[in-house]
């Protein structure tokens, strides 16, 4: 079993910090039913990032829309999503950041 939460807090300290969405006081904005991809799907993106061994980030992400975004309630049935569109999803918006984060954390346990 992966422990999430070392995950979590590698992801805060390099995501966070740059994510539009922080308030003034540090913490996430986002409420109600806005809710952070990361913090909602953590468990999958990082089995995504861990199946993938690649250079390139379009390969993350083509698993991304397979295996999050597909269950997701922003994503329409035909896979787009007005979210991504706009340039609003946290999660499309920093997923490289995110890679970055879980592999770095990975690299401390090997």
């Amino acid at each position: 079993m992966k422990d999430l939460e070392r995950y979590r807090k590698a992801i805060r300290a390099k995501v966070c910090n740059r994510c539009i969405d922080q308030g003034e006081d540090g913490c996430c904005s986002l409420s109600g039913d806005q809710r952070c991809g990361v913090e909602l799907y953590l468990e999958k993106i990082v089995d995504v990032v861990h199946s993938v061994r690649s250079k390139k980030l379009k390969d993350y992400v083509e698993q991304l829309r397979k295996h999050v975004c597909s269950d997701c309630k922003n994503q329409n049935p035909d896979g787009t999503c007005q979210l991504r569109s706009e340039a609003d999803c946290g999660l499309d918006r920093y997923f490289a950041l995110v890679v970055e984060a879980i592999e770095e954390e990975d690299q401390k346990t090997k």
